[in-house]
């Protein structure tokens, strides 16, 4: 059966939006449910909830977010595993309806406020994700859990206040900003353009963290969290805000693994699991707090210093090229002739001096702006000849001039025909009725060893010279 290009695209649009469905429905299920068996009780609410942070990862990391697809998702997979783990009818739909509303609110504030690319861009978008991901849409969607855990399970209503906009909050900023970067591809995009040593210094200062923060919670029975701090600074400054992601994301798997099983400097604190991680709560409240602002403000400098250098780039070429014609002007051609004569061996180069013969003729026939046109021909016409490296400039006015590197005699002769030639065989063409013909005059020295560029350039002038006593038209060669 053959199908149109609509029906071909609905297709391919409807089945794109079955594998973000499975793909999101899975992701949420999974998070839901491992997060419920092995945080709660089965009644209360778990102490970090990250399957609403899929969700708002996978809305801000579409460019157009398919509400409808990932939502509908969310709150199959949500209800699910409430209702699988917690054996209830009402109580996950309620926590269903709650997370559904979490998740709009939270992708909707973000998105208006610039969050979809900037969650971690800058100091003020730190404060502006932690505001809206980690209290203003938990608390809202508090109100609903809360009560659902008070009418249905019986549990106590600020209590569970509390927990809901604490875990859902936790689970958010934390896992929010790693999984969006992961669902755009910004780690893959990062690690492909680092070189081999950067990457392996990446590699390392994560795993220096991830070491460090396994010590902590399961290697030594001392309350050492602040020995976390030290790598975690590391990493914020020497790979920026996606190190900071994968960073905090690292210890927080680590530590809540430690402490859901009793291990690590939560047990110190108390002896019961609810406090125990209320506790690892606020440590990651502490660790987001601290890692995210001064990742922010890294990755500000970094993008300052880019675009500086950039600038910086952007007005030297400005500097060294000629704004009529796009090659270089006399500056640039100097910086790199001074730069490349004294380096290169014999063979050595020639230089070709061109005058644009009758060149006054044009402008005062048919004005400036076709002199300005010959004069765009012509340097595309000089650059077309000439090979990568060789360097082509406009001096001034109709004068141009060629650097022919590691050329013999045969090579100069022949370009130096070609040139004539193609400028002969390429009139320009002023309007309807009237064609202007162009002849180049061409004088030509080739470097001696140990020759500075300006008595090359005057050998090549004085050749120049000759060529337009000889009638224009012509070459000749300096001495």
């Amino acid at each position: 059966m053959v199908m149109s290009s609509d029906s071909l695209g609905r297709y391919n649009k409807a089945k794109e939006d079955s594998r973000l469905w499975l793909t999101a429905a899975s992701l949420c299920f999974g998070a839901a449910a491992l997060t419920i068996y092995l945080t709660s009780n089965g009644r209360d609410i778990a102490c970090i909830w990250p399957a609403n942070a899929i969700l708002v990862a996978l809305l801000l990391a579409d460019a157009r977010p398919r509400w409808i697809t990932v939502l509908s998702a969310g709150f199959v997979a949500n209800v699910s595993a409430n209702l699988i783990l917690r054996g209830t009818v009402v109580g996950p739909l309620l926590y269903g309806f709650a997370n559904l509303a979490e998740v709009s609110l939270a992708v909707f504030l973000l998105r208006r406020s610039g969050g979809r690319d900037g969650i971690l861009q800058s100091t003020r978008s730190v404060v502006r994700f932690l505001f809206i991901a980690g209290l203003l849409a938990p608390a809202i969607s508090g109100v609903v859990g809360a009560s659902t855990a008070f009418l249905v399970f019986g549990e106590p209503l600020l209590k569970s206040f509390g927990a809901w906009a604490a875990s859902d909050g936790l689970g958010l900023v934390v896992f929010t900003p790693f999984l969006a970067a992961a669902f755009r591809g910004d780690f893959v995009t990062c690690f492909a353009g680092m070189t081999w040593l950067e990457r392996v210094e990446a590699v390392a200062v994560l795993v220096l963290a991830g070491a460090v923060t396994y010590f902590v919670f399961f290697g030594t029975d001392r309350p050492l969290l602040f020995a976390i701090f030290p790598p975690l600074m590391l990493v914020s400054f020497r790979l920026g805000r996606l190190g900071a992601k994968a960073a905090v994301m690292v210890v927080a798997i680590i530590g809540g693994i430690a402490t859901m099983h009793g291990q690590g400097p939560m047990v110190l604190i108390a002896a019961d699991a609810a406090t125990q991680a209320r506790a690892f709560q606020v440590f990651l409240a502490v660790i987001l707090l601290t890692c995210l602002p001064v990742a922010a403000e890294v990755s500000a400098r970094a993008r300052l210093t880019a675009a500086l250098a950039a600038h910086d780039l952007e007005m030297t070429a400005r500097a060294l090229t000629d704004p009529l014609t796009g090659i270089l002007n006399r500056r640039g051609f100097e910086v790199e002739i001074r730069r490349l004569l004294p380096r290169q061996a014999p063979p050595w180069h020639s230089l070709i001096a061109i005058d644009f013969d009758h060149f006054k003729q044009i402008n005062d026939r048919w004005g400036h702006l076709a002199g300005d046109r010959a004069l765009q021909h012509l340097a595309s016409l000089l650059t077309s000849h000439v090979r990568a490296g060789d360097l082509v400039a406009r001096l001034g006015g109709d004068e141009f001039v060629i650097l022919l590197l590691n050329s013999d005699l045969e090579l100069v002769k022949a370009v130096c025909e070609r040139i004539r030639a193609s400028a002969h065989g390429s009139p320009l063409t002023i309007d309807a009725r009237s064609v202007a013909f162009i002849s180049l005059s061409m004088g030509v020295a080739s470097a001696r060893p140990g020759e500075a560029y300006e008595l090359l350039m005057e050998r090549a002038d004085r050749a120049l010279y000759d060529a337009k006593e000889a009638g224009r038209n012509t070459i000749r060669w300096a001495a």
